[in-house]
């Protein structure tokens, strides 16, 4: 069986800038600093990762610990619940081009299982997706709160879904994702990329990191299904083994 793998914040939705609010008001709340005026940017990065770099740019290393990691998250994750239940009730949660008619073709899709590969934590994930109506596509996934790096926590994904499918073999894995990042850490895990410029990042910066297919949204569901039951690589088809964390 295919897996796939969906990045979800730029690849799925937009979320009218409901994430950072609520990770700073989180900031605010615990450390009393005007988070919103520093300069980081969190495309294709963990939530605990931008939370550290937060804490880095206002000199709040020494703070840093998994006892505030885990405090100033669980605040996040309640202020993004109301900051999500707002931007909903405003019909300001813009599901992405071909989305939801992607995801509906894939389902149907015998030989394909659909998973997340995400810097959000698992509950914020949940959130995001069930405030979007997208949440009962997911069979598996792996998240921020997996770990704060983006290769681990895509291996996590791919064994994860190995697991789901168990015994039938993972013939292929894919990540989609809109960030260089998700390239990077798609392929340093194994998988094949579909890069989506439906965010920050056009075509041409996309297409300087090498993905494996490039496109402007997912409106081509059907280009899409293809190009995913084309021929798998060598050198991107490892085999895995689901009682690991590595390929094999």
């Amino acid at each position: 069986m295919l897996l796939v793998l969906f990045d979800v914040d730029g690849t799925l939705i937009l979320t009218h800038g409901a994430i950072m609010r609520a990770l700073h008001r989180a900031m605010n709340h615990h450390f009393g600093v005007p988070a919103d005026q520093a300069p980081i940017q969190p495309d294709g990065k963990t939530d605990p990762l931008i939370l550290r770099e937060l804490l880095e740019y206002f000199h709040l290393e020494d703070r840093w610990s998994e006892a505030t990691r885990d405090l100033v998250l669980s605040s996040y994750l309640r202020y993004l619940d109301e900051e999500m239940s707002e931007v909903r009730d405003r019909g300001l949660i813009r599901i992405l081009p071909g989305v939801r008619t992607f995801l509906d073709m894939l389902s149907a899709q015998p030989d394909f299982c659909i998973g997340l590969v995400t810097g959000n934590l698992e509950e914020g994930a949940g959130i995001k997706l069930k405030n979007a109506g997208l949440d009962r596509y997911f069979r598996f996934g792996s998240y921020g709160s997996d770990s704060e790096d983006r290769t681990a926590l895509t291996r996590i994904g791919i064994r994860r879904g190995a697991q789901i499918i168990a015994p039938a073999p993972v013939d292929g894995a894919f990540v989609i994702g809109d960030t260089p990042l998700d390239i990077r850490h798609g392929h340093a895990a194994g998988a094949r990329v579909v890069a989506v410029a439906s965010a920050r990042y056009g075509m041409e910066e996309l297409r300087a990191h090498d993905p494996d297919l490039l496109v402007p949204d997912l409106n081509d569901a059907v280009s899409l299904i293809r190009f995913m039951r084309g021929p798998q690589p060598r050198e991107s088809h490892p085999v895995w083994d689901v009682s690991e964390t590595e390929f094999v």
